[in-house]
C-alpha cells in the first residue's frame, strides 16, 4: 500500500524489557535521523525520557508526550502539537514517528487511535508494531501478566532481548512461549542492544515491506494445522497464553464484499473485546486486486482496495489474533456468510 502519509510505529513491551535502550540503538542511528519520537510516561515523575539521548543531530525528542490507554486525546495533541512546531520552523520535518509505550499498557488503544481519528487522518497512519520481550523474565512476564500476552499478540515483529544475560536454553524456551502467543510474527534476537540496520529499518516500517506482502508472510509463518481454520487440539497452548491464538482463514473462491462486511461486523459487534487484531487481503468477487482489511477489537480501519496482489497467490488470507475463540469458529460463520444470498 503506497502511503503519502507519515506511519506511526508503536514499540510495546512489559517493564523492564529493554525498550528505552532499544529506542536509544535506533535513534543513533543515521538512517533513522529524520525520526521524531514520543515517550509515554507513567507516574507524576517522569524518567524514561531521560534516558533516551537527546544529543541527536536533526532528532526530535517529545520528552512528556503521554498516550495512557485513558487519555488517548492527548496522542492525538501531541501529533498535532509536532505538526504546528515544523510549520513554525522550530523542528526539522520528520518521515516517521517512534512510539514507546508504558510497561504496563494495553496497545490497543494507541492502535484504535491511529486507524479512526479524523483528526490524524490525512497525515498519520499506523506503521509497524514491535514487541520487546525480556530473555531472562519473559516466560515468567508471559506467564503471570495479560499485559505481557497482549503486547506480543498484536506486534508485527517480537525483539527477543538481553540475550547475552539469560541461562543456556532460556532463549529457546522462550521462543517456545512467544510462539504460542504469536507464532506468525519474525522473531529477532539483541545481544548488548546492539542492533544492525536492517533490523532497525524493520523495526522502524523501512524495510520496503508493504502491507500485502507482510499479510501473505503473515500466513506463511503459521502452522497448516492453523492455516485453514481446522479443528485442532489447543487447550493445553491455551494454559499458557490466557487463551490467545493466532490463526489464518484463507478462502479459494472470491466472495461478495457485503458478505465479508456483514461477518466483520458481526465479530466486532459480538466478541469484539476478544479480537486482539486482525488483518486480512480479501478477494472480492469483481475487483482485480485485493481488499486490505485491519481490525483491532471493535474497531475497524477504513478498507483500501490495492491495484494488485503482491504474488500469484489470490486467495483471501485473513489472520487473526483472538482471545477465548476458536479459530475454526470463525472460519466456518464467514463460510456460512458466504452461501448466504446478497441483499438487492
Amino acid at each position: 500500500m503506497a502511503h503519502t502519509t507519515i506511519p506511526v510505529n508503536v514499540i510495546t513491551g512489559f517493564l523492564g524489557s529493554g525498550k528505552s535502550t532499544l529506542l536509544n540503538a535506533l535513534v543513533n542511528m543515521a538512517g533513522l535521523a529524520d525520526t521524531a519520537v514520543i515517550v509515554n510516561e507513567f507516574g507524576e515523575i517522569g524518567i524514561d525520557h531521560q534516558l533516551i539521548s537527546s544529543a541527536i543531530d536533526q532528532m526530535v525528542l517529545l520528552e512528556n508526550g503521554c498516550v495512557c490507554c485513558e487519555v488517548r486525546g492527548d496522542l492525538v495533541d501531541t501529533l498535532e502539537l509536532m505538526d504546528e512546531r515544523v510549520a513554525a520552523g522550530t523542528i526539522p520535518p520528520f518521515a516517521r514517528v517512534i512510539l514507546e509505550t508504558t510497561g504496563l499498557a494495553d496497545p490497543a488503544p494507541i492502535l484504535h487511535t491511529l486507524m479512526i481519528e479524523p483528526r490524524l487522518a490525512g497525515r498519520y497512519h499506523l506503521g509497524r508494531v514491535a514487541a520487546t520481550v525480556d530473555a531472562v523474565n519473559g516466560r515468567e512476564s508471559i506467564a503471570s501478566y495479560a499485559e505481557a500476552r497482549k503486547q506480543i499478540a498484536v506486534a508485527d515483529i517480537v525483539l527477543v532481548t538481553k540475550t547475552d544475560l539469560a541461562r543456556p536454553g532460556e532463549v529457546a524456551a522462550l521462543a517456545t512461549a512467544i510462539g504460542l502467543v504469536n507464532p506468525r510474527a519474525p522473531r529477532i534476537e539483541v545481544t548488548n542492544g546492539a542492533l544492525t540496520m536492517e533490523i532497525a529499518r524493520a523495526l522502524a516500517g523501512e524495510d520496503g515491506g508493504d502491507i500485502a506482502s507482510q499479510i501473505s508472510r503473515d500466513v506463511a509463518n503459521l502452522d497448516d494445522s492453523h492455516e485453514h481454520g481446522h479443528e485442532h487440539e489447543h487447550d493445553h497452548a491455551a494454559e499458557h497464553t490466557g487463551g490467545i491464538e493466532t490463526a489464518a482463514i484463507i478462502l479459494d473462491r472470491p466472495i461478495a464484499w457485503s458478505a465479508f462486511t456483514a461477518w466483520i461486523d458481526a465479530v466486532t459487534s459480538l466478541r469484539g473485546p476478544d479480537l486482539l487484531r486482525l488483518k486480512g487481503l480479501v478477494h472480492v468477487t469483481g475487483r482485480k486486486g485485493p481488499v486490505v482489511v485491519h481490525a483491532v477489537q471493535h474497531v475497524v480501519h477504513q478498507p483500501v482496495e490495492l491495484a494488485n496482489w503482491p504474488d500469484d497467490d489470490t486467495r483471501t488470507r485473513v489472520v487473526c489474533i483472538t482471545r477465548n475463540i476458536p479459530p475454526a469458529s470463525l472460519t466456518r460463520a464467514l463460510e456460512a456468510f458466504t452461501r448466504v444470498p446478497e441483499m438487492s
